[in-house]
């Protein structure tokens, strides 16, 4: 069964101007995950229904203008409440006066999460009645926005309605080849319009991806939009500088390495496999619930000397301070094909973290280079996951919570038993449900 529908019938539409809107008069009714984001208050008639009654020209239209950020832009922490990023990603400011709820949809590689408020529509006599957040398969929603944006065409085609914006759009979209949708993701995960790109920057989008290889759709979230070439060079000479450095053998992952690749294409989110890998290493450590507070601890628990563990997480990143502001580190190996480290300037409890995150893109991926970086991709997301549970185990959190409502003395305390941030506990108890914290 989908996690995301459209469903709609086709209604007439008496005294509705422009032709494309009476043409595409719907009654619609969308879900995700089980919720009815368009569940509604109608206050004229104080009636409580399941969908609303909208053109669906405008929709399509906003999917289809929009359609390479809906699939290709990740956020990190600068987009997240920039307008221009919220513009690309959210329905609300399209909605033209109808009673569209404001879906926001942002893409994280494999899954999409879509979420949902209450904020009313301009001019409508409606309320909407749930706010929400659903995860829904990427692919899926790709294919079912497909499905309704071919529908409102065929719809205008049946009225004799030609060369629309969204007619436009979509035949250039669908006309795309694998090089031509390569460079349009590649724009749109900048923030760049890819139908709208002067020379200087078509050219920088080639630029990126002869300079970065596999890595440009990792480090494409994490560039800086107004210069992302000085990120992508910083990237390149820290692999570079990190692979004349010794690395780290990490024979202790090796074991886990096989049950780890087995679990990761089970569907489940990235956070979830995070936290299962760091399950597994803990059990193969025999690790119990031991807290691991700093890196020496860390160290001796994966069977390496501290002094080499201090050695590979000494700051190498090139240019800290003059940009890649969204990098944390690199991956990569060094001349005998061990793990290499190449990390930003961070404090103590950071560099824990952080060097807990490269032991998660070192049991992903021990032979290819990798990057940490504060996007929110799934794979940034997955190694967050994977630190925090390894360094903070629920299991044990659940066992040491004094009552179900905590207070910032309780996260502190708790923060300073693990050697985590207070935000690292905070995220643990909210994400695996142990309690609720008082703010």
């Amino acid at each position: 069964m989908p996690n995301l529908t459209y469903d709609f019938d086709w209604m007439d539409a008496p005294g509705v101007r422009g032709p494309e809107l009476a043409a595409t008069w719907a009654r619609l009714s969308v879900r995700a995950d089980g919720h009815c984001i368009t569940r509604v208050l109608d206050e004229r008639a104080q009636t409580i229904r399941n969908y609303v009654y909208v053109p669906l020209y405008p929709l399509a239209e906003w999917l289809t203008t929009n359609w390479w950020f809906l699939t290709s832009e990740c956020a990190n922490p600068d987009k997240e409440n920039a307008t221009d990023f919220y513009r690309r990603h959210a329905l609300g400011p399209h909605r033209e006066g109808y009673a569209y709820p404001n879906l926001k949809i942002v893409p994280h590689d494999a899954r999409t999460q879509i979420s949902w408020d209450l904020s009313p529509p301009q001019w409508c006599k409606t309320s909407f009645l749930e706010a929400g957040n659903a995860w829904v398969d990427s692919a899926e929603f790709q294919a079912v926005g497909s499905a309704l944006i071919d529908q409102v065409i065929r719809r205008l085609e049946a009225h004799g309605i030609d060369d629309t914006l969204l007619q436009d759009e979509w035949a250039a979209i669908q006309a795309a080849d694998a090089d031509e949708t390569q460079f349009c993701r590649t724009a749109a995960g900048l923030g760049w319009d890819p139908y709208d790109l002067d020379e200087n920057r078509q050219q920088t989008i080639f630029q990126l991806g002869e300079s970065l290889g596999s890595l440009l759709d990792e480090a494409i979230p994490a560039l800086n939009g107004d210069n992302p070439d000085a990120d992508s060079r910083i990237i390149v000479s820290t692999i570079a500088a990190t692979k004349q450095s010794h690395g780290i053998p990490l024979a202790s992952l090796h074991p886990v390495r096989d049950a780890v690749r087995d679990g990761n294409g089970n569907g489940s989110n990235p956070w979830t496999t995070g936290y299962d890998w760091a399950r597994r290493l803990r059990q193969r450590l025999q690790l119990n619930g031991d807290p691991l507070p700093d890196l020496a601890q860390i160290a001796d628990a994966l069977g390496e000397p501290s002094a080499l563990v201090d050695r590979v997480m000494a700051p190498m990143l090139a240019g800290v301070g003059m940009g890649a502001a969204l990098i944390d580190g690199v991956i990569t190996q060094d001349y005998s094909g061990a793990p290499a480290f190449g990390m930003r300037r961070i404090h103590d409890q950071g560099r824990t973290f952080l060097f807990c995150r490269a032991l998660a893109e070192v049991l992903a991926s021990p032979t290819e280079n990798a990057l940490l970086t504060r996007a929110y991709s799934a794979r940034q997301q997955r190694n967050r996951a994977f630190a925090a549970e390894f360094l903070a185990p629920s299991a044990q959190l659940r066992q040491m919570m004094p009552r179900s409502v905590l207070d910032s003395d309780d996260i502190d305390e708790m923060a300073a038993h693990f050697g985590v941030s207070a935000q690292v506990i905070g995220h643990q108890i909210e994400n695996h449900r142990i309690g609720r914290i008082l703010r």
